[in-house]
């Protein structure tokens, strides 16, 4: 009995240690996100994720590793919120050398519990903009006041000293990883992840609960959290310059579509267009009276087709065009990575304003053009009366026999007619007069 007593005790005794050393071997994992470009919410999406994941598999920290020129306020809040109210630590690095922490991107790496660059990297020019606008003064004051409101609470909740990271908002300046340490903007610099994993390990970071924990890092399992295909998808098509030129191409589209119904194929590429566009302006601020503008200007460009303004409604459509594709994008406040390029909508409002002129010209030159299809083609062809026209009978003309009816009388059989007019798939013709030398 002892001996049976002596090798449960053992076996549960191993499990309990296997259990034991299985949880301490999870506790040592390290979880690498990556926000590496434009912030969107799409981005904000990913980060929620990956800092629930490693909540979720107890990692003991989540190492950000960021490289970006900024992006949508909003957004951005939401990341921060996230990170600051996350229930294990959050590193932030700016890395790698030649990166930068731009405008929101200094927002994000502040508000991490432990904030790291990477030497050549740069922090900071966090002053917003509004989306191609000139703000007034009033309103580009209440903008400033309340980026520089969030980046002083984000910098006193981490025990930063306020001063220089105020001026990131204030007056738009930028600091070197060296600057940035000597000046308490961030706590340690860093040349990759092994050299971070090896400063942080030890410390001691305390979260929003007020729980303080022990970093342990220096041989941390490393597991990174790539985006999702959604999130992929959503970052891909949230570009304003991409989405600006599938609306447009959407339009196009659905317009020559409409146009000349029976093609098909661009009705089917200008509703994926459209499709895609709508990912985008899903995510985007979409300002819809620019929006509104475009399709109008659509509008009158189908109008001059119908009604002779002699261009007046074309040159409407190309304003219209034009001071939509500037408001398209809403006045949010955020860096200018989020507005549609010039050379993009200079670009795309010439050729779209070209391919409808054309389609107008076109247009209204078949209108006055003679028709060269059907019964009506025949006017003005020339044939041979089979019979004589008294005045009725049949003639032959461009190699088919018709019934025909002789305008100015008789017209005698194997005389060469001209046709003067078709009614009701009857041909009306007259005599062609001989030649006299």
């Amino acid at each position: 009995m002892k001996v049976s007593t002596m090798n449960l005790f053992l076996k549960i005794s191993f499990i309990v240690l296997g259990v034991a050393l299985s949880s301490f071997t999870q506790a040592q994992k390290v979880f690498v996100l990556n926000l590496d470009g434009a912030i969107y919410p799409s981005t904000a999406e990913y980060i929620e994720n990956g800092l629930q994941k490693a909540a979720d598999e107890n990692a003991v920290c989540v190492v950000l590793k960021i490289n970006t020129p900024g992006g949508l306020l909003k957004a951005t809040r939401q990341i921060v919120g996230e990170i600051m109210e996350s229930p294990i630590p959050v590193i932030s690095f700016v890395t790698p050398s030649g990166a930068h922490a731009g405008s929101a991107g200094a927002f994000i790496t502040l508000s991490a519990n432990i904030a790291a660059m990477s030497p050549g990297s740069n922090i900071g020019a966090s002053h917003p903009v509004l989306q191609d606008r000139i703000p007034d003064s009033v309103m580009n004051a209440k903008m400033t006041e309340d980026a520089a409101a969030f980046i002083r609470s984000i910098a006193e909740h981490r025990g930063k000293d306020t001063t220089l990271i105020m001026q990131m908002v204030t007056n738009s300046r930028s600091f070197s990883a060296d600057q940035a340490l000597e000046n308490n903007i961030i706590d340690l610099k860093a040349n990759n992840l092994n050299e971070l994993f090896a400063l942080i390990d030890g410390r001691t970071v305390q979260l929003s609960s007020d729980k303080e924990i022990v970093l342990h890092t220096a041989s941390a399992e490393v597991e990174t959290i790539e985006m999702g295909f959604k999130e992929k998808f959503l970052t891909f098509f949230s570009n304003p310059n991409l989405m600006y030129v599938l609306l447009v191409m959407g339009l196009m589209g659905l317009f020559f579509e409409f146009s000349n119904p029976g093609g098909l194929v661009p009705g089917i590429i200008g509703v994926i267009c459209l499709i895609l566009a709508g990912f985008g302006m899903s995510v985007l601020p979409i300002d819809y009276t620019g929006l509104a503008l475009i399709l109008v200007a659509i509008i009158l460009f189908v109008l001059e087709i119908k009604v002779q303004s002699y261009a007046l409604l074309s040159l409407g459509g190309v304003i219209c065009l034009f001071l939509g594709s500037i408001f398209l994008i809403d006045e949010t406040p955020s860096i200018d990575v989020l507005q549609i390029s010039w050379s993009v909508l200079i670009t795309s409002v010439i050729v779209t304003s070209a391919f409808f002129i054309l389609l107008v010209y076109f247009g209204i030159k078949a209108q006055y053009t003679k028709q060269k299809t059907g019964t009506e083609a025949l006017v003005g062809l020339r044939g041979i009366a089979m019979e004589n026209l008294s005045p009725k009978g049949r003639v032959r003309v461009n190699g088919e026999f018709w019934n025909a009816i002789a305008e100015d009388g008789d017209i005698a059989a194997e005389t060469e007619i001209e046709v003067v007019a078709v009614v009701h798939f009857k041909l009306t013709v007259k005599r062609v007069p001989l030649l006299t030398k």
